[in-house]
């Protein structure tokens, strides 16, 4: 690592610690600091009657004359009058340029480059390059992101400073992916990205930068999925399909399985014949109906390890005791129908019944347990576990999950099938990318009856629209969740707070029962009131964003989002998805501050899919914004589009034939 300095860049102390506040300390940071696009100055025109004024344009023409004046507010105005071949004029001004603009004179001809404006019946420029037409002009000029409020124009001249230090970039890519690819050199792609003699060599180079800078991230994934294969390879209890018995549990259901459930259903039933563990992450959108094709995986896994006198047993961790508690009480009598013995164990439990639930754990008296931290516990040991199930994995750490993915049997010694799963719906090129040590089963079909959810945007003046009819539905019995930003009130930020907004809503609600949530509670006291509102002792529940995913209450029908903008599509759609599990039509309404006049929102209207919103959020934010990805630890890309899917899936299969070869 060469670090930079004032001597090499030929520049300040102030610039050097711009770009390091801007996360540029080396060399090697520098080259790395790509160009986002170019600006193409070689379509030279002379005549001011073939200019584009919808896009940048080069012009050849000849100084008329050159003038500075102040301007009222301080400002050094410049302007120039300029003359095409035929003679006709325009105008070019600068703000507080007098110096660069010293060395042109009235008679040169120059080449100029920017967009033009035509108003007030003339043309004029603001702001362009400009360029002795004599010198040697670079076509194709690269334009890089401002960093520390340090200008492209800046990072364009530096880059000179440290061309000697390109050659000496290793290479990332293989070899021989290098060469099928019919791939130039690293040093070569950095050289025409900083230093581009054509559009087609800038594009090349940023095509090659970009699929090597992809080729990294998925390669240490898909690593460590063959690591994991090799490892558990031979340990794991292989259960046949058993496509009978598939039938028979479903027919026991009282509602059929959507065509998606029967798909995933069957992606995880074929992995689990494997003799290595399954990697498989579940992504599903709210309200799609996983828990019920879990369950079936479950119990299959179960009657056919049966059959054959090796048992396994199923644990499946929730990330809060209320979602365990629920998972355990609906499931608990479809279990029971197949005589599969089943408990839960969390936090909540007396010594006792911790006690008696890890002896039974252990003998193998349980077959499926559902539970939250508390089964990660040391004394927590399995007589023969088959089959790990992992709800809202983001919400566990790496370790924490390693606990029961990489668990060894007390009986047989085998490693358990793992199943991952969220419902935060993530753009395939984003879950190729994140989760490329696992293969990945959608489910985004929803079951018929089920009814979209009617969202409205909402400005203050509309509120009490809103108030008027919550208050008919609370009076019919049914009950609101309302969302608020923070938990208490801030002078900083507009926004409503959870603690305020309780406040609010109980002097415009003077008869309702206001609950109040927020993520500063304890454990313990946000479980007892989520189970309160669940026993219907709260009318309308006043919370910030820690509204737990998956908590079910089919009787609320109506949830209000505060300062709705500040929140991603994906997170507003996981939070309208706490409504509308029941029989009744449910609502949403996102209620905006003054500030907001974006159409962003709109598409919350427009949509229930969370999949397409997730798309959308890609395209506006970016994937470190995505809801749930930050915590993935996916990188900003410096040159790569993550949007671009055939990209990213092509160099998944280049990655997985690369390593059948080696």
């Amino acid at each position: 690592m060469t670090l930079l300095t004032k001597a090499l860049l030929h520049t300040t102390d102030s610039y050097i610690k711009r770009l390091q506040k801007g996360g540029i300390s080396t060399v090697e940071d520098l080259i790395g600091h790509y160009p986002r696009t170019y600006k193409d100055k070689s379509d030279v025109l002379e005549l001011f009657s073939y200019v584009n004024i919808k896009e940048p344009n080069t012009l050849r023409v000849k100084i008329e004359s050159i003038t500075t004046e102040r301007t009222r507010n301080g400002k050094e105005l410049s302007k120039a009058v300029l003359a095409d071949k035929s003679g006709f004029l325009s105008e070019a001004v600068w703000f507080n340029r007098k110096f660069m603009l010293q060395k042109f004179h009235s008679g040169d001809t120059v080449k100029i480059y920017g967009k033009p404006k035509y108003e007030y019946g003339r043309l004029s420029f603001q702001s362009p390059d400009i360029e002795f037409a004599k010198d040697e002009w670079s076509s194709i000029v690269p334009i890089y992101p401002e960093c520390s409020y340090i200008p492209s124009a800046w990072f364009e001249g530096k880059m000179t400073c440290i061309r000697e230090y390109i050659r000496t970039i290793p290479e990332v890519l293989p070899e021989d992916i290098r060469s099928q690819k019919g791939f130039r050199t690293k040093a070569v792609n950095i050289t025409a990205i900083h230093f581009p003699t054509s559009k087609a060599d800038f594009e090349r180079a940023r095509t090659e930068l970009a699929y090597e800078e992809l080729f990294s991230l998925q390669y240490e994934g898909i690593l460590r999925k063959k690591n994991g294969e090799e490892i558990s390879k031979g340990r794991a209890n292989s259960i046949p399909l058993n496509p009978e018995m598939v039938k028979e549990i479903i027919s026991k259901l009282p509602f059929p399985l959507t065509n998606g459930q029967k798909v995933v259903l069957f992606q995880i039933l074929k992995d689990m014949e494997k003799t290595h563990s399954m990697q498989r992450l579940l992504q599903w959108d709210v309200g799609t109906g996983k828990t019920i094709v879990v369950m079936i995986a479950a119990i299959h896994a179960i009657l056919e390890s049966r059959k054959n006198g090796n048992e396994i047993q199923v644990v499946i961790l929730a990330p809060t005791e209320i979602l365990a508690r629920q998972h355990f009480a609906s499931s608990m009598n479809l279990l029971a129908n197949f005589g599969i013995t089943s408990d839960f164990l969390v936090g909540g439990l007396t010594p006792k019944q911790k006690t008696d639930v890890k002896f039974r754990l252990k003998n193998g008296d349980i077959s499926v347990v559902i539970g939250t931290h508390a089964l990660l516990e040391e004394d927590v040991h399995f007589h023969n576990l088959g089959l790990t199930i992992i709800d809202e994995q983001h919400r566990f750490g790496v370790e924490q999950r390693k606990v029961l993915e990489q668990y060894s049997s007390y009986k047989t010694g085998a490693l358990p099938h793992v199943l991952n799963m969220t419902a935060t719906p993530i753009p395939r090129t984003l879950s190729l990318t994140i989760y490329g040590d696992q293969d990945i089963s959608v489910l985004s079909e929803y079951p018929v009856g089920r009814k979209p959810i009617h969202t409205k945007v909402l400005a203050e003046t509309e509120r009490n629209e809103a108030y008027n009819f919550i208050a008919t539905e609370v009076q019919a019995g049914r009950q609101v969740y309302w969302i608020s930003p923070l938990v208490e009130e801030s002078e900083s930020l507009d926004i409503a707070s959870a603690v305020n907004m309780q406040e609010i809503l109980q002097s415009v609600f003077p008869t309702f029962r206001i609950g109040l949530i927020h993520g500063k509670m304890k454990a313990k006291e946000k479980d007892a009131i989520m189970q309160a509102f669940y026993e219907r002792k709260i009318d309308i529940l006043s919370s910030t964003s820690v509204v737990e995913v998956g908590v079910d209450n089919p009787n609320a029908t109506v949830i209000c989002i505060e300062a709705a903008e500040r929140f991603g599509l994906s997170q507003l759609h996981q939070f309208r998805w706490r409504v509308g599990r029941g029989e009744d039509q449910s609502y949403c309404y996102l209620f905006t501050t003054k500030s907001y006049t974006g159409e962003r929102l709109k598409a919350m209207e427009r949509t229930n899919d969370g999949f397409e919103l997730s798309e959308i959020d890609l395209e506006l934010r970016g994937p470190g914004e995505v809801y749930g990805v930050r915590q993935s630890g996916v990188p900003e890309f410096k040159i790569a589009d993550l949007k671009d899917l055939e990209l990213v899936s092509e160099i998944r299969t280049d990655i997985e034939e690369w390593m059948k070869l080696k």
